[in-house]
Order: structure tokens, then C-alpha cells, then sequence
């Protein structure tokens, strides 16, 4: 025969058998545990039990005994076994006394772990369907598991249609390959993060979207995909409407360098063309010593105009056929400054007017107007300096002939380390050696 009280005292769960009378007959080990009855008496022990279990199910067991059920299960927290409140799945069952009176057997399974995972997952759920981003959970063959409000807002189907759907719906024509390795690769284990792409709304229309891709783990296998995605349709209106704006305003910026650098030269007739070179030249040189795109900005707008100063200078030094006095000369050596003065409140993206400040700095600190040396002059300075060197000694001046393309580099190659930077004069050897600084008839020939 099967020892039924060992079985009952051996439960796992709390189990308590209470007479017709509602008297507490028995109580195994896990109810004495959990009640504060261990230990003591079995009269304390049944005592102990009694005044925690009474007021908690007494009426539950009398609803249930006036009743005609066999046995009955609910769920019901209590605030008294410990300090945080626990729930209980709670068994009724009818027992037969030898009497013929029945009795009622009490059966409880702690589910509280259960229950605060399932709030937990229903406090996430209703964080998921809140979110104003696109959610979906995506099988591995692309099959849409869940999907949240904002996912039918966005694609325009009702959440419940978008279950059991393929992602593949919502991918534009010619996007299958693409969505295709996002899949493979995110089953392998890997996240694709703010990924910008193309999807198609229930209408056709596309629209495009930023979408994180995750894997989602169980026992270290992937079993589905996690794909957060936000309609960036404003976004990329306002970028858009960004770079019209900047186009704008770059034409608008490169208008003014062309009237300002037009206005010098129709000033000074004799040096027409010096700007436009020099800026040419600059540009040649900064891409051969492989500066970025912002520095090869800021020469070639320098370069045209690296000279504005001179607006100031009265024409009769500017083109007087003779060496200049040192009044005429310090008044000449003032044009850096000056066009320093006229540039500095246009709002270059680059450092424009500092390059033009500096363009006849030297690097052994014997150039104007400030003395800088070495590594105090800007890089995009010193390009200027060899690239306005190289223009004037090539070219025709009132007070000389031109020198020559020959004579300039040989200059140049003098002052390379001492007053010009080793590196540039390095440059623009290697440009003339590779004929894209040439001379033709006495022209300076510049190929890009």
C-alpha cells in the first residue's frame, strides 16, 4: 500500500487538510515552513497555522464548501509569509471522513516569481506597443512574428495583419539581396545598427527608414529577429532643404570671392591673372602633399584673394616701373593686414582671412607683418607663400621682366627649409618634374 501520509508530508508544496469543522487536521512540512510553525509543538504548530491561515481563506474554503464543486483552483497573494508580498495559486479539493462528513483539503503553489515575470513582460509590451518607433520580431526566414501599433502606422496595415506576413512585403522592388544579407548576417549573431534604407507602405509607397537589427538568443541559438526601425522621411526633408540652403549660400560665397578678386585685378592691370594663378597653383600643391578637402578650400579661396589688401595701395606703387623706396615698400608690406581687415568678418568656413595674414610669413620668422616662424604659420599659409613665389618670379612685374619658370624654382629650391617650407618646395618640384607646372612661351602652364 501506498504510505499516502509520508507522500503528504513530503510535498513540495504547502499542504494542509482542514476537518468539517474547518479545524486544522494536518499540515505537511513545506505548510509548517512557510506558516512559522517549525519547530514548535504540533497544538503551537497548528496554532501558528491556524491564526495566519484563518483569516486568509476561511472564507474562500466556506464559499467553497456551500458550493457544489469537487475542488476549486484561484489565484490570491498574501502580505504575511515574508516581508514582500507572494501569490498563490490555491487548490480546493473535497475529502471524504469516515463519517461520511467531508472535509477540505488546501493545496497552495507559490507563483510569484511567474506572476512578476509575466507583469514585467506586460509592462515591456505595453512599452513596445507605446513606442513611436516600428517594432517587429522577424522569424529567421523573414516570417513577421509581433508587431507593434507603430509598425502599422508606419507600413499601413493593422498590427494583427502584419503577423505571419513576410518582411519581404515591406522591402522595395529591388532591395531583396540587400534584406536577404541582413538576415543571414544577423543570424550569424551579429547587430546591424541605425542601418538607412528603403521600405514600402501598404499604398507602394517607399519611404526611407534608419532600422536596428538584433538577434534574439535562446540557449545561444538565434530564434528570431528584433527590427527597430523610424520612418526618417522629416529628417531627410530637412537635409535636403540643408543642402539646397548650403549650395546657396556656397554660390552666393563663391560670387563674392569672384567680384572681390575681379575688383583687384581691374585695379591692377599689370598683375591681372596673379590671383587666379596663384590659387591654381595652391591648389596643386595642397592636393600633391595630400591635404584634406577643407585646407585645399581655404588655399584656393586665399589664393584669389591673397592680395585684396592692395585696394589700399595707391596705383602709383602698384605700378611704379622702378624699385620701391622703403616708405613705398612699408606701405606695400601693409596689404596682408588690410586684406586681413576686409576678410575677417565673412564668414568663411575655413580660415580664410588668417591665410591671407600669413602668406608672406617665412619660416626662418624674417616675413611680415608679424615675424611668425616654423610651425606658428598655418599650413595653408605656407603653401600660398611658395605658390606666390612661384607665380611672381615667373611673371612679368612694371619694375621687371619675367624671370622664368627655371629661375623661380631655382629660388624656390634655395629657400627650401630657410624661409619656405621644405615640404611645399618639395611639392612643387615633383608638380614640375611631372610637367603639370610647365612654361609655354614665357607662361607659366598649369595642368590639373
Amino acid at each position: 500500500m501506498i504510505p499516502f501520509r509520508r507522500v503528504f508530508r513530503h510535498l513540495p508544496q504547502p499542504a494542509l487538510v482542514l476537518a468539517p469543522s474547518h479545524k486544522l487536521a494536518a499540515a505537511n512540512e513545506a505548510a509548517l515552513a512557510l506558516f512559522g510553525g517549525a519547530g514548535a509543538s504540533q497544538d503551537e504548530q497548528f496554532d501558528r497555522v491556524s491564526a495566519t491561515l484563518g483569516p486568509w481563506l476561511r472564507a474562500d474554503v466556506d464559499s467553497f464548501c456551500e458550493s457544489c464543486d469537487e475542488a476549486r483552483t484561484y489565484e490570491k497573494e498574501h502580505q504575511g509569509f515574508c516581508q514582500c508580498p507572494h501569490y498563490y495559486r490555491v487548490r480546493l479539493a473535497r475529502l471524504e471522513s469516515a463519517d461520511a462528513r467531508r472535509g477540505v483539503i488546501v493545496i497552495l503553489t507559490d507563483i510569484t516569481e511567474r506572476r512578476r515575470a509575466l507583469e514585467e513582460i506586460a509592462r515591456l509590451a505595453v512599452i513596445v506597443d507605446s513606442s513611436d518607433d516600428a517594432i517587429l520580431s522577424i522569424c529567421p526566414d523573414g516570417r513577421i512574428l509581433s508587431a507593434n501599433r507603430a509598425a502599422g502606422r508606419n507600413y499601413g496595415y493593422a498590427p494583427e495583419a502584419l503577423r505571419g506576413m513576410s518582411i519581404f512585403v515591406l522591402v522595395p522592388d529591388g532591395l531583396e539581396g540587400e534584406m536577404r544579407y541582413v538576415l543571414e548576417e544577423v543570424v550569424a549573431g551579429k547587430s546591424v545598427s541605425r542601418y538607412e534604407t528603403l521600405r514600402r507602405r501598404s499604398c507602394g509607397t517607399v519611404f526611407p527608414v534608419s532600422v536596428t537589427y538584433s538577434p534574439i538568443l535562446r540557449d545561444g541559438v538565434v530564434r528570431a529577429i528584433s527590427a527597430i526601425s523610424r520612418d526618417i522621411t522629416p529628417r531627410k526633408r530637412v537635409e535636403s532643404e540643408l543642402r539646397r540652403s548650403n549650395h546657396s549660400l556656397n554660390r552666393m560665397l563663391e560670387e563674392t570671392v569672384k567680384s572681390l578678386s575681379a575688383l583687384l585685378e581691374k585695379r591692377d592691370l599689370y598683375t591681372s591673372g596673379h590671383q587666379h594663378k596663384v590659387s591654381r597653383l595652391s591648389c596643386l600643391l595642397a592636393e600633391r602633399m595630400g591635404m584634406d578637402a577643407a585646407q585645399i578650400d581655404t588655399v584656393r579661396i586665399a589664393g584669389l584673394l591673397h592680395d585684396m589688401g592692395k585696394v589700399c595701395v595707391p596705383m602709383a606703387i602698384l605700378s611704379k616701373p622702378a624699385r620701391l623706396s622703403p616708405g613705398e615698400l612699408a606701405l606695400m608690406r601693409q596689404h596682408p593686414e588690410t586684406g586681413y581687415d576686409i576678410l575677417r568678418n565673412i564668414p568663411f568656413p575655413w580660415p580664410v582671412g588668417a591665410t591671407v595674414l600669413a602668406h608672406h610669413e617665412r619660416m626662418d620668422g624674417g616675413g611680415y607683418p608679424r615675424g611668425l616662424a616654423g610651425e606658428d604659420i598655418l599650413p595653408e599659409a605656407r603653401v600660398l607663400a611658395v605658390a606666390d613665389v612661384l607665380e611672381a618670379m615667373s611673371s612679368h612685374r612694371p619694375y621687371r621682366p619675367a624671370l622664368g619658370l627655371a629661375c623661380a624654382m631655382e629660388e624656390i629650391g634655395n629657400q627650401a627649409g630657410a624661409a619656405l617650407d621644405r615640404e611645399v618646395c618639395r611639392a612643387a618640384r615633383a608638380l614640375v618634374d611631372e610637367r603639370r607646372i610647365s612654361e609655354i612661351r614665357g607662361e607659366l602652364t598649369l595642368c590639373p
